[in-house]
């Protein structure tokens, strides 16, 4: 096997840190190929010239990158990256512990080969992992039932899920699929002559808790100003077109990644669910939505048939990784926010999407481009709009949602700013609401909502609203409103990857259909 032999232990030893899979069958039948003897130096070159990018595409298959069909699909948009930009995103694959690990591997095998058959134990080792996938049984008794996250609280998981059949797990998403298609919210008209507001939807690129907390800002005070916080919901989706798509098809249920590319039931449209009901609807980013085709999943997928307002003239504040303008937040709103007031129509609704978060952005005439600075900055520029909107006394409701986060930190599977598994730290992202100059009782504080919901949740909220005007209460209580909101069980996906919780623990499936636990490192 010769060298061969310490390209299985470096598999296996990525494998046993979590950096990568092992597929065991396909790794096994190679480690057989390369074991095979050649009888003289043509049948050593010809052998290698075989292994060498079998190995190759074999590592890349047990790696976490995407596969190579989605990377294919993509070169047009990975095209359009600067050099500076791709440069720095190789330099993320770095990870310098793990790399002297395998330093200190390889030269322990330089040693040991001298000494030992190193074959025997390659193939010892897989088929240990063969036997223990998931690592050595334990004398412990099986894990303590835990409850999973349903509409009625009572559904129960018996076993650890980790220990359940893939069938079993499919049947659970199969469900939560089946479920999700009966569920719908409607927004009723709204009443002849009642109290004018507007809705502001604020939809922010790569913003979720876990990002807040890399960048000591999870108090950040940007989401003291609403009035109403949700915790725990789930923007279902880790890319920004598919979790547009479903914001603006918010009011059914949560579609598959699939479904989203599929014509939408028009009881879905958000936008148009608020323009049947009296406001006038609108549109405005601070980009210009051509990288990923985002222009077309917000107008044709989403819905979203209004022009789309002109950014130019605004200040630019940062330029992108393909090196497009990104203009300033405030400026773009303050804007917005003056034309508005000189407009008759008593209720209007805006969708407003930014990328000032973006991975990769540059400001502009600043060095310093970190995430911590531009965000530090856009909680400061949407502040100071929320301020705008209450010294104007005009009534507004504000829904701030992150499309996904940034993914600041990675983990062990993806490097830093990869989104391709919808994990956890990726679309749990912070929701927030803020009745702008409603009259609220005495002693009214932010109400947080711990509950696992997602855009039903939110279009429910905003339906109730718009059956019964807030702003109409001379003493506002937020709980008239938010009891009961619809939930829905924590499931996000992409293209082929899908991430479900069962109980307390997250079990992805991979474009081929293995499902496998998830453990958030």
């Amino acid at each position: 096997m010769g060298w061969w032999s310490a390209y299985f232990f470096v598999k296996l030893l990525l494998f046993a840190g979590g950096f990568i899979d092992f597929h065991t069958w396909l790794n096994l039948a190679f480690a057989v190929f390369t074991a095979l003897p050649p009888q003289n130096k043509r049948q050593r070159f010809a052998k290698n010239l075989v292994a060498v990018p079998i190995g190759v595409a074999l590592l890349y298959h047990d790696s976490w990158l995407p596969p190579l069909t989605r990377v294919v699909a993509q070169l047009q948009s990975l095209a359009a990256f600067s050099l500076p930009y791709l440069l720095e995103l190789a330099g993320r694959f770095i990870n310098w512990p793990v790399l002297l690990a395998l330093v200190v591997l390889i030269a322990v095998y330089s040693l040991a080969k001298r000494k030992l058959r190193l074959s025997t134990f390659v193939f010892i080792a897989i088929l240990g992992v063969m036997l223990f996938p998931k690592g050595m049984p334990s004398w412990q008794s099986a894990a303590a039932p835990v409850a999973a996250n349903s509409d009625t609280a009572q559904a129960v998981v018996e076993i650890d899920p980790r220990n359940m059949r893939p069938a079993a797990l499919d049947a659970l998403l199969s469900q939560f699929q089946a479920k999700e298609q009966q569920r719908q919210v409607r927004v009723p008209a709204l009443a002849p002559g009642e109290v004018p507001y507007d809705i502001v939807l604020l939809h922010v690129c790569s913003l979720s808790w876990d990002d807040l907390q890399a960048a000591a800002r999870r108090e950040d005070p940007l989401l003291a100003r609403f009035d109403v916080m949700f915790t725990q919901f789930n923007s279902a989706a880790s890319y920004s077109g598919p979790a547009a798509i479903r914001l603006l098809r918010g009011n059914c249920g949560q579609p598959t990644h699939k479904q989203l590319y599929e014509a939408a039931a028009p009881e879905c449209l958000i936008m148009d669910g608020f323009q049947n009901a009296g406001f006038q609807p609108q549109w405005l980013m601070n980009h210009d939505g051509h990288f990923g085709d985002f222009f077309s999943d917000v107008r044709e997928r989403g819905g979203v048939a209004q022009a789309l307002q002109d950014p130019s003239g605004a200040r630019i504040a940062q330029y992108a990784f393909d090196e497009s303008p990104i203009y300033d937040d405030y400026a773009l709103l303050s804007r917005w926010w003056q034309q508005r007031r000189s407009n008759a129509a008593t209720h209007m609704v805006l969708y407003y999407n930014t990328i000032s978060l973006h991975d990769g952005n540059r400001v502009a005439g600043s060095k310093d481009s970190a995430f911590g600075a531009r965000l530090a900055r856009f909680s400061s520029d949407i502040g100071r709009f929320l301020e705008d909107l209450q010294r104007s006394g005009r009534r507004v409701i504000v829904v701030f949602v992150p499309e996904h986060g940034a993914a600041v930190r990675g983990d062990r599977r993806q490097i830093s700013g990869l989104r391709e598994i919808p994990t956890p730290a990726i679309t749990r992202v912070p929701v927030g609401v803020a009745l702008i100059n409603a009259s609220f009782a005495p002693g009214q504080g932010q109400q947080r909502i711990d509950s696992p919901l997602s855009y039903l949740g939110v279009n429910e909220l905003l339906s109730r609203f718009v059956a019964d005007n807030p702003f109409a209460k001379s003493e506002l209580r937020l709980s008239d409103y938010t009891q009961n909101l619809p939930q829905t069980e924590s499931v996000a996906e992409n293209d082929g990857t899908v991430m479900l919780q069962v109980g307390r623990q997250y079990m992805m499936r991979t474009p081929d259909g293995a499902w496998s636990g998830w453990d958030g490192r």
